[in-house]
């Protein structure tokens, strides 16, 4: 698993092994509104999909320590999380299938320093420069969307975990 988001004061509603539900977190960017797909999927494809931007709307500062898809429909294998800084990359990496034949412009996101499995601090209201990115293969037919962006964090000694929303579609028609 990667590191990614965080939470904040007022987190409240504990779950089934004593983690509460975080509400410090807000999911920005065009995966929080379905935006993101890919067409002409095949199986045997592998696809990169980058989890929301993740801004701490709390006034403490929270600790991201794990990532995860909620929902991966049959069909689809995650096979990995990293976690990059838009610092480190040409910018926020929305999503990319992974190709033997790389075009002009490609960015191969494994060529920047991957961040997962290891905690990182979001601020009081700042919005965080890493983001968690999902590789998936498509293993048979996909036919219902890649949902639920899930973040585990830190927050003044507690554990909290929080559902962002992101949609990833499959389209192999």
């Amino acid at each position: 698993m990667a590191a990614l988001l965080a939470c904040a004061t007022g987190c409240a509603g504990a779950t089934g092994g004593g983690v509460a539900t975080g509400t410090a977190l807000q999911g920005e960017g065009p995966t929080t509104t379905g935006a993101i797909g890919f067409s002409d999927v095949k199986v045997g494809g592998i696809f990169r999909m980058a989890f929301p931007l993740t801004r701490n709307i709390s006034k403490q500062a929270v600790s991201v320590t794990g990532v995860k898809l909620l929902n991966v429909p049959a069909g689809g294998k995650v096979l990995g999380y990293s976690v990059y800084s838009v610092k480190d990359t040409p910018g926020y990496r929305l999503g990319y299938q992974e190709t033997a034949h790389p075009t002009a412009g490609d960015v191969d996101l494994d060529k920047y320093p991957n961040y997962a499995g290891h905690p990182y601090t979001i601020k009081p209201g700042a919005l965080s420069d890493k983001y968690a990115v999902i590789r998936l293969k498509v293993t048979a037919k996909v036919t219902k969307p890649i949902t639920g962006c899930e973040a585990d964090y830190t927050q003044a000694g507690k554990t909290y975990h929080q559902t962002l929303t992101c949609r990833f579609q499959l389209d192999m028609t």
